[in-house]
């Protein structure tokens, strides 16, 4: 945190960051995204702690959504999350996740075709 007149500046609400960083990852190109946020990361230097305590929070998510499925709750979105948390230490998860990624988009864009031909 940086002062200026002896006073602390402050830091861009949690909201704001979180906006950034998703704007950045929305504008990488598809197939690509989740393996250019393993290289950012990786060009930070973080703890093993830090990898562990992400890996273990993706897995509990990703068993919590799988649960959810069946389960009162939003299921595919905390499966998401867990996925791309993990993919954010795991190169192997963050290729598997970029093909998804390309997969569904492929999927998103014939269908937006098929209803487009068909009309109103």
């Amino acid at each position: 945190m940086g002062r200026t007149m002896g006073r602390p500046r402050p830091s861009p609400p949690m909201t704001e960051s979180l906006r950034e960083q998703w704007r950045r990852f929305v504008a990488r190109p598809a197939g690509r995204r989740f393996q250019m946020r393993w290289r950012a990361r990786r060009a930070k230097p973080a703890g093993v702690a830090r990898k562990l305590f992400l890996m273990g929070l993706g897995v509990v998510l990703l068993v919590l959504g799988t649960a959810m499925l069946v389960l009162p709750g939003p299921g595919l979105l905390v499966i998401v999350v867990g996925v791309a948390l993990i993919a954010e230490e795991s190169l192997f998860v963050a290729r598997l996740v970029d093909r998804a990624d390309l997969a569904i988009a492929r999927l998103l864009k014939r269908w937006r075709a098929r209803r487009a031909a068909r009309g109103p």
